[in-house]
């Protein structure tokens, strides 16, 4: 544990000192502001505002806001930072030095993992708490005098969606430590671009309900089913690997 600590704490730390992280933040702090005033106007501005027989409209706004708010800031910060500092460490033989001490390949997989999902994760989780609470107290308790928060989305977005990403974070770093960083993010970009565009398809045709458990339990089990391949996976994460991954063999 003291390990995985030690190179989490490493990790995290060079990630922070980066002009990466820092527009990762204000790019965070830009979404959040502009999904909760534009919304919050822009429900202000219906013809339907106040109508007490559209209160079930607000539990679908309120349900997207929480899927896809979590869905944007985990998928950026997993995509700039899973791989970017395994390729540097590679570069200049950091990585075959941690090999050559007592430290496991699964300790530091999982370190360098929570390196990133957390900062990510209490990211989303304030994003998502603001964008809510403003949503909710400039526009909804005015006009219906109700606070919105649907329960099965907040599930899917606040726990499924980052156990998602942190199985496509795992897969990553994996095979960034156990093969080649520069594809490791290949097929995690291929689910994150397939769920920006079938969501939004299935919203529209009328499919798929992000406030309604029946879509959080299928995303469950997709999720469930992500962690599944990624734990099959770690059989690769071998010294060996690894070592001869550095050199580029």
């Amino acid at each position: 544990m003291k390990k995985m600590f030690l190179i989490l704490r490493r990790d995290y730390e060079e990630m922070r000192s980066t002009a990466a992280f820092r527009i990762m933040i204000i790019v965070a702090a830009f979404i959040t502001i502009a999904a909760s005033v534009g919304i919050s106007v822009a429900l202000r501005l219906q013809s339907w505002y106040g109508v007490q027989e559209t209160v079930s409209l607000l539990d679908m706004i309120i349900g997207l806001v929480l899927y896809f708010l979590p869905f944007i800031i985990l998928m950026i910060f997993v995509w700039a930072f899973a791989s970017i500092q395994i390729t540097k460490e590679k570069a200049n033989g950091n990585i075959e030095c941690l090999m050559a001490t007592p430290i496991e390949p699964e300790t530091l997989w999982v370190g360098k993992c929570i390196a990133v999902f957390a900062p990510a994760f209490l990211i989303t989780v304030i994003a998502s708490f603001i964008a809510v609470s403003v949503i909710n107290l400039a526009a909804i308790q005015p006009g219906w005098g109700v606070f919105i928060l649907p329960s099965a989305a907040l599930v899917s977005g606040l726990i499924v969606n980052p156990l998602l990403f942190f199985a496509i974070l795992g897969f990553i770093v994996l095979f960034s430590l156990a093969s080649n960083p520069d594809i490791a993010a290949a097929p995690s970009l291929l689910i994150g671009f397939g769920l920006m565009i079938g969501m939004p398809v299935g919203l529209m045709t009328g499919t798929i309900d992000i406030s309604s458990w029946s879509f959080t339990l299928w995303y469950t089990f997709g999720t469930a089913l992500a962690w599944l391949i990624v734990l099959g996976l770690t059989r690769m994460l071998t010294r060996q690997n690894i070592v001869l991954s550095s050199k580029g063999s």
